[in-house]
């Protein structure tokens, strides 16, 4: 895939990640993004139980609630919905799902339907469904229509390497046999296997490889939409009889449900099961973190006590994200996943009274009237250090909080190749990336020690 379209897809996933935070390598790589994704030194945290919950090759900290320190949240109204407060809430097979809008998941006897909602932007109404199963002949004639898939599948095709943080986790990457973008993995071993040929690129957009995939003959090809554009992709490949499954993980809401999209990619697998065990084990960290802040946040403290509650910068930061891409600033809205992040960090987000999800864009000159304002700058696009932001507009100088130097990316976790590990295992581990960013509303100084996907630029 080219890095124009790269870029562009970055620059729409302040709507998916983190604005400056969307995924950022392979086939959605390098450039501002839009949605997008706590308190020991990660290197010394003991790994959770589930080694599916440690991603990549890399042991992740199994962070207990007593773990999390207290600080200070932003003024807001996004609730602190457990898991368990929300299944409550719904009913049947619902139940299956708890965090994530994007997909619905349904078992039909021995099978079971997967459903995916509106998987570009403003694609409402959009839906495609897949059955999965051992047997094709036992499905019944009312859902025949539906494309079948047999699972367990053994060899698969990925339009993303973010996908390949929920294959990993699941234990299950070793069929990935096709990827696009692939000189982007993190993963070593995977990038090993891409190097040597035994994961072969097969492109993108205009230039995908069609015949390449259907040499390869995946069982499932699993690719993702920016456009309406992306279902002439679909029909062809399902024209030549290659099953194809789109994914929306990208445009979740909630950090969580972007995580719970595992169980989507487990059904394929038949490890539903182990699935849910790493969710749970996911989902409760990040609630910890997150009811810790919003404890504080409400609690009646005054003098000594609040500094103390509030941590040593003694107030929510006002925080930034992303970079402009050319003359235009993609800035997320304040129900975005990205103002999620921020808020149950404890940060108050400057656009939090934008009410939109979505990446809207605006002029630099717009955007940096508010930036005046900030404390914290998160995502500054793919620049690794104070003078490449500079090097991209020499005008960020006249921020203060470019002057006091409180910039940081979440870039500090990067491959051979390349390739960023938030957009491999943070996808999964919500909770490690909320970890990172309480670190940053609250210590003073910040030791990058203390972080496991982000770094203070130099």
């Amino acid at each position: 895939m080219n890095i124009v379209v790269s870029v562009l897809i970055t620059i729409l996933a302040p709507v998916m990640l983190i604005t400056g935070c969307g995924p950022q390598q392979g086939t959605r790589d390098h450039a501002p993004d839009s949605q997008s994704n706590g308190l020991q030194n990660p290197s010394t945290q003991t790994p959770s139980p589930h080694s599916a919950v440690s991603p990549g090759t890399t042991s992740h900290p199994a962070a207990s609630a007593e773990t999390f320190p207290k600080t200070a949240g932003s003024p807001g109204t996004f609730p602190v919905t457990t898991a368990s407060q929300k299944t409550s809430a719904q009913s049947g097979v619902a139940r299956l799902v708890q965090y994530a809008e994007k997909f619905e998941l349904t078992p039909v006897g021995d099978m079971v339907r997967l459903t995916v909602l509106a998987p570009w932007q403003n694609a409402s109404g959009a839906r495609f469904n897949y059955l999965l199963g051992n047997d094709p002949s036992r499905v019944p004639d009312s859902l025949s229509s539906i494309p079948f898939i047999t699972s367990p599948v053994k060899s698969t095709v990925i339009m993303s390497t973010t996908f390949t943080g929920f294959l990993d986790t699941l234990g299950v990457a070793s069929t990935i046999t096709g990827v696009s973008g692939g000189d982007y993995i993190y993963n070593n071993e995977l990038l090993q296997r891409y190097r040597s040929g035994h994961i072969r690129e097969v492109g993108y957009d205009q230039q995908m490889n069609y015949e390449l995939i259907l040499d390869l003959d995946p069982d499932v090809v699993f690719l993702f939409g920016v456009q309406s554009g992306i279902v002439q992709t679909v029909n062809k490949l399902q024209d030549a009889g290659i099953p194809v499954v789109i994914c929306a993980d990208y445009l979740e809401p909630h950090p969580l449900g972007r995580a719970e999209w595992i169980k989507f990619f487990a059904a394929f697998y038949e490890k539903q099961e182990l699935a849910a065990d790493i969710f749970r084990e996911v989902a409760y960290r990040y609630d910890s973190i997150a009811t810790s802040v919003a404890t504080t946040r409400n609690a009646n403290v005054t003098g000594i006590q609040a500094k103390v509650a509030l941590g040593t910068r003694g107030k929510a930061p006002d925080v930034m994200l992303g970079l402009p891409w050319k003359d235009t600033w993609y800035v997320a809205g304040g129900a975005s996943f990205a103002a999620r992040l921020i808020h149950d960090a404890g940060g108050a987000y400057l656009f939090s009274d934008h009410e939109h999800a979505e990446a809207k864009p605006y002029d630099i000159e717009t955007v940096f009237s508010r930036a005046m304002e900030a404390e914290v700058w998160l995502n500054p696009g793919i620049a690794g250090s104070l003078d490449e932001i500079l090097e991209h507009d020499q005008r960020f100088g006249k921020l203060d909080v470019f002057n006091i130097g409180e910039v940081y990316n979440n870039n500090r976790r990067m491959g051979a190749g390349g390739g960023n590990d938030y957009w491999e295992s943070g996808v999964i581990r919500p909770d490690q990336v909320l970890q990172d960013l309480v670190h940053i509303f609250n210590d003073r100084p910040v030791d990058n020690n203390d972080l496991f996907y982000y770094r203070k630029l130099q």
